[in-house]
């Protein structure tokens, strides 16, 4: 997948450290997004190389599922990646994102927390990127990772790759799992 190297960049905020409360959102978490493996059919975990808090910055995709592309036009795929964009561009400087991800064989599962770097979105090879730092990352092996249900509650269904609103009535947000 194009960029999915880390980018030389010199940060031009620094990262906020996560407070060390232990109730509510102790994060600052403010979107959600579920991540899917486009290629893959969902067999393997994406941002696999970036699971260290230390890792530099990478860019996070809103990516069109390969799937949908099969059988629509070329004028429809134009408009999926214009939300797409939209959405990208969603997040301001310093947000932070929890990232879930859906594995064919291991569920929904929470791999990361992010915080954007910078204030702008990308558009490459037919994808929208924001460039994101690793404020939170679970242990390895993610097979073991949170379950999402854990987290945000069992009552939210993702249904897509967009950010989704932290504080939206179906999430009952529990960092505690994250622990």
């Amino acid at each position: 997948m194009a960029q999915s190297l880390s980018p030389k960049i010199q940060l031009t905020t620094p990262i906020k450290e996560a407070s060390l409360e232990t109730t509510g959102n102790y994060l600052n978490i403010k979107y959600l997004k579920l991540v899917n493996h486009t290629v893959s059919g969902r067999k393997h975990w994406s941002y696999k190389e970036y699971c260290k808090i230390d890792a530099p910055p990478f860019y996070l995709h809103w990516a069109m599922n390969e799937d949908k592309k099969k059988g629509i036009s070329e004028e429809e795929i134009n408009k999926i990646l214009a939300r797409k964009e939209k959405d990208a561009k969603r997040a301001v400087q310093g947000d932070r994102i929890l990232l879930c991800q859906n594995h064919y064989n291991h569920g929904h599962r929470v791999t990361h927390v992010v915080e954007t770097v910078i204030s702008t979105a990308e558009k490459t090879d037919r994808m929208w990127t924001r460039l994101v730092q690793v404020v939170w990352v679970a242990q390895d092996p993610w097979e073991y990772a949170p379950e999402t249900k854990n987290v945000i509650g069992d009552k939210f269904l993702f249904k897509g790759g967009n950010l989704i609103s932290a504080n939206a009535p179906s999430i009952v947000l529990n960092l505690d799992a994250l622990k």
